[in-house]
């Protein structure tokens, strides 16, 4: 869209930077001066030690933001003047100041919350949960398996156990996200190519999915343990067919 849409009707773009530009050149000269003022403001106002930008949330990085927005919105408009002068024009940028500082802090305390509600479990990279119903895609063997990638032999062994449990990798996640970075669909896919030979954590999920299929786990149960994180724990230079 060329404006935005305000009480007025359509706001053209260059009307809407302006402020917002010269706000933010204001904002960094102010910001020094802020850093070197008391931190236990004058009567009737918020004392910056005694402040708690969200409560609940993590906010060591976004402390001095968020004491700095609250400083600055809970000061007195008669103590403004003497921060800013008596310039229409700076009473002007203030506003607009504090309406980004405001906006920033949002954006800090948002990303603070997601990071700390987040639940890992709900991040379960690409698997499937049934077993193939076509051929797979071949996984790397015999004289595939040599040349730089396959210069230890837990590399080797890895892909070999792979290729013993086609079915079983099908079914799996892979937690080196390579479905978002490769497209990968499941832990199989790592090691139809190279891939696998140089991720530890491919070769350690293949190595403890061999391991618990040999003990009698189901691919379901394999799964929930690969979530669990318990293929961290396999020695790759221990592993053996």
């Amino acid at each position: 869209m060329s404006g935005t849409f305000g009480s007025n009707g359509i706001i053209s773009m260059t009307e809407c930077i302006f402020p917002v530009t010269t706000s933010i050149l204001w904002y960094i000269q102010f910001i020094g001066s802020v850093s070197n003022r008391p931190r236990d403001l004058s009567a009737g106002t918020t004392k910056l030690a005694d402040t708690s930008c969200v409560t609940g949330l993590p906010a060591r990085a976004i402390n001095r933001s968020c004491r700095l927005f609250l400083w600055l919105t809970s000061i007195p408009t008669s103590n403004l003047k003497s921060i800013v002068g008596q310039s229409s024009g700076q009473r002007f940028m203030i506003r607009n100041m504090k309406r980004i500082v405001g906006c920033v802090v949002l954006g800090l305390v948002t990303m603070a919350a997601s990071a700390q509600w987040t639940n890992p479990a709900n991040d379960v990279p690409a698997y499937n949960a049934k077993a193939p119903v076509k051929p797979l895609p071949p996984i790397l063997s015999d004289n595939q398996l040599t040349g730089i990638y396959f210069t230890h032999p837990y590399q080797v062994t890895a892909y070999k156990m792979a290729a013993k449990i086609p079915a079983v990798l099908h079914q799996q996640p892979c937690y080196c996200h390579c479905d978002r970075a490769m497209g990968h669909n499941s832990l199989h896919s790592c090691f139809e190519g190279t891939h696998g030979a140089v991720c530890s954590t491919c070769m350690q999920e293949a190595v403890y999915a061999y391991q618990q299929t040999r003990k009698g786990q189901t691919p379901a149960q394999i799964r929930a343990g690969i979530e669990r994180g318990e293929f961290q724990t396999v020695d790759l230079e221990k592993a053996a067919l």
